[in-house]
């Protein structure tokens, strides 16, 4: 089977698109966030106290929310801090959304990470019909060239619809203009750590070596 020019598959938004067209895609797309915020050593007894209300916080902003979750250790028991999957108007509106978090608020993190992203295919997780097995987050900045991502594309796109509905959502972390592909983020829902581990290695980007930086797997739980 012959690939196709953009290595996207039929179906996808993206199909055929490359080049100048593919990144004016992107940048009319509205913008969206993938916001992460770890706790400071210490929290956990001010997140239980705030949870409610963090809860119904982000509830006010509706069908804005793509996902919204909580970073969890391997073992479950204890939580990491809070991942928010936003489509917000542009990145000061970002910043806001995080400044007026109850969490945040009142201090309980140490780092926040803000990303552009894209969610590919739509998707929220409130959408997405659970199998009441383990979530994780896949995370990493591209380290490759751009013939590099070129080359691999369809069978990278290929082994993600192998997985179906395993994902929650997905998409790629983008430039601050948006046009450009500088990273991935994305849920899965797969039996255990060790599944997740094989997803990673198993894909073609990752496997021929094009997230060799900061790349991460962290078991995640749904907010709500």
């Amino acid at each position: 089977m012959q690939d196709q020019p953009s290595g996207y598959l039929p179906g996808d938004p993206r199909y055929g698109l490359q080049g100048e067209a593919l990144k004016t895609y992107y940048r009319t797309k509205a913008a969206q966030w993938a916001i992460y915020c770890w706790d400071k050593p210490g929290a956990a007894q001010f997140r239980r106290a705030l949870a409610a209300e963090q809860k119904r916080y982000v509830q006010n902003f509706g069908e804005r929310v793509i996902g919204y979750g909580h970073f969890v250790s391997d073992d479950g028991r204890d939580t990491l801090g809070t991942s928010f999957f936003m489509q917000l108007d542009d990145r000061a509106a970002a910043d806001a959304f995080v400044a007026a978090e109850p969490m945040s608020k009142a201090g309980l993190y140490g780092r926040v990470e803000i990303h552009r992203w894209s969610n590919s295919f739509g998707k929220r997780a409130a959408e997405y019909r659970r199998k009441g097995l383990q979530q994780f987050l896949c995370t990493g900045p591209k380290t490759g060239t751009p013939e590099f991502f070129r080359n691999h594309l369809h069978a990278h796109e290929s082994y993600f619809a192998s997985y179906g509905d395993s994902f929650i959502f997905r998409g790629p972390i983008r430039s601050a203009d948006g046009a450009d592909n500088v990273g991935t983020a994305l849920l899965l829902e797969l039996p255990d750590r060790a599944a997740a581990d094989r997803f990673w290695n198993e894909e073609p980007f990752a496997r021929n070596g094009g997230y060799n930086r900061d790349h991460r797997i962290i078991r995640w739980v749904f907010g709500d």
